[in-house]
């Protein structure tokens, strides 16, 4: 009897082991860390923040281009995804939800916001947010979004 009650007990604990969860903090730390070493000359990604949520994420940020007089703030939605071949995540289903671009009328912004939607970010779609650059990555099944943390299944 004693060894029909430890099965159950062995296979949680097992299963769990095979079962990472990466926290919202770790998350934003990778990507501040993957954008600053692909800075480009023209354009830069700043400050940038991703919130988990149930089953999708937002992130904000900065871009600063030489070609704008100031700084514009975003936010967008989007779904992580993970490519296990290239253990990349992914971000998929991106919709942009707020911009504050200083100097540029309400209707001009509401313009922009639908253009970038509707043209850019479609074209964007699955563009690689993280890329683990470890044997570690390319095993990852699955991923699930929660509130605060990614939990990633080997």
């Amino acid at each position: 009897m004693k060894r029909l009650l430890c099965i159950p007990i062995l296979f949680l604990f097992g299963a769990s082991a095979f079962a990472i969860e990466i926290s919202e903090s770790m998350l934003n730390s990778y990507v501040a860390q993957k954008l600053a070493e692909k800075r480009q000359r023209d354009v830069h990604v700043l400050d940038p923040k991703i919130t988990l949520l149930d089953g999708y994420a937002t992130i904000c940020a900065k871009v600063r281009a030489k070609v704008l007089a100031q700084d514009i703030d975003f936010c967008a939605n989007m779904t992580p995804a993970w490519r296990q071949e290239t253990g990349s995540l992914l971000a998929t289903r991106m919709a942009l939800v707020s911009l504050n671009a200083p100097g540029v009328n309400e209707k001009d912004v509401e313009l922009l916001k639908a253009i970038v939607n509707q043209v850019v970010l479609p074209r964007l779609e699955g563009v690689e947010v993280y890329k683990a650059e470890n044997f570690i990555g390319k095993q990852i099944s699955s991923l699930k979004v929660l509130p605060g943390r990614l939990d990633i299944s080997l």
